[in-house]
């Protein structure tokens, strides 16, 4: 199995260089839309010493291809041909690649569609991928001033529902804004590239846990991540209710399995109810000592302590 995660992973490496050469070119050479919206310092650390991405970052990557190619190819069958593919602006040193962009001649409007492939469609779009579309929209209304320019993202997860989120122009303030950050990140990774002390800009989020910068990160030295609060805060809330909700569910639960423990099954609000009933293996440890005792063994032998991690939160002292 090893070598098969071995293989897997060398091969997703090389798809993963090639696909970048083929459709990104030299990403140290640009600032990338998507890499605007992160932490500064994680995109120049990125960009002057790349890692090598793990296994699920690599099979993440592929997955949000196919979900590129699934559209193409339905919207394809469905007889559209008024749409690009991999559409590429490029602005000073701000350089974005449009998944899709169609074009109406006759209403002069060209509208961008960004696919995303994530574990589960959030309520509302990431801020991230947010940031991306409107530079996209600004970039594509100054490259082409006599159309209206429209936005929408898709997404696409694995096992949940597939949801549009539309409605998106281009925000002028927004878009100069983030123009501005995208300049401001440039010239730090202009001067760290050529041997400058720089203090990169950090950006302290609930993604920082998969940064591969953040054992130097300077801002975690501090004696309190301030900007995690509000995460902290929503996760305590969460759990609160989550707690009262566990208990709701078994009173209503066995309330329920009561009833149709001593009635039989039920029909009610188009449902119904009965008592279901499943086995599993367990082992008898008073059956397993006997057996084991013979040969001079017992089972504390073939028990051992594997450690595991959690996340455990404490009032502070």
């Amino acid at each position: 199995m090893s070598k098969l995660k071995d293989c897997l992973l060398n091969g997703l490496q090389k798809l993963a260089q090639q696909h970048t050469a083929e459709t990104l070119g030299d990403r140290s050479q640009y600032l990338g839309v998507s890499e605007v919206g992160s932490c500064p310092r994680k995109v120049i650390l990125s960009k002057i010493n790349p890692v090598e991405h793990d296994l699920v970052t690599l099979l993440r990557f592929r997955r949000g291809h196919m979900a590129e190619d699934i559209v193409a190819d339905a919207l394809t069958a469905a007889g559209f041909a008024n749409f690009e593919r991999q559409v590429e602006i490029r602005d000073g040193n701000t350089m974005c690649h449009i998944d899709f962009v169609f074009t109406s001649q006759s209403a002069k409007t060209k509208s961008i569609l960004e696919v995303k492939s994530p574990e589960k469609t959030p309520q509302t779009p990431h801020s991230s991928w947010e940031t991306q579309l409107y530079l996209q929209m600004g970039l594509l209304a100054r490259k082409y001033p006599d159309y209206v320019i429209k936005g929408a993202i898709l997404s696409i997860p694995l096992g949940d529902e597939v949801e549009l989120f539309n409605g998106y122009t281009p925000e002028n303030g927004i878009f100069n804004g983030l123009r501005d950050r995208a300049e401001g990140i440039w010239l730090d990774y202009q001067r760290a590239v050529n041997g400058e002390e720089v203090e990169l800009a950090t950006e302290v989020t609930p993604l920082c846990g998969y940064c591969p910068h953040l054992s130097t990160c300077p801002r975690f030295d501090a004696d309190e991540a301030e900007e995690l609060a509000g995460t902290v805060d929503e996760l305590v809330a969460l759990q609160a209710q989550y707690k009262a909700l566990a208990q709701q569910i078994d009173f209503c639960k066995g309330g329920l399995l009561a009833i149709v423990s001593q009635r039989g099954p039920i029909k009610t609000s188009n449902r119904y109810l009965r008592e279901a009933q499943r086995s599993q293996k367990v082992f008898v440890m008073d059956r397993l000592a006997e057996f084991l005792r013979p040969y001079g063994r017992s089972v504390e032998e073939f028990q051992e302590s594997r450690p595991y991690s959690f996340l455990e939160i404490k009032k502070a002292a």
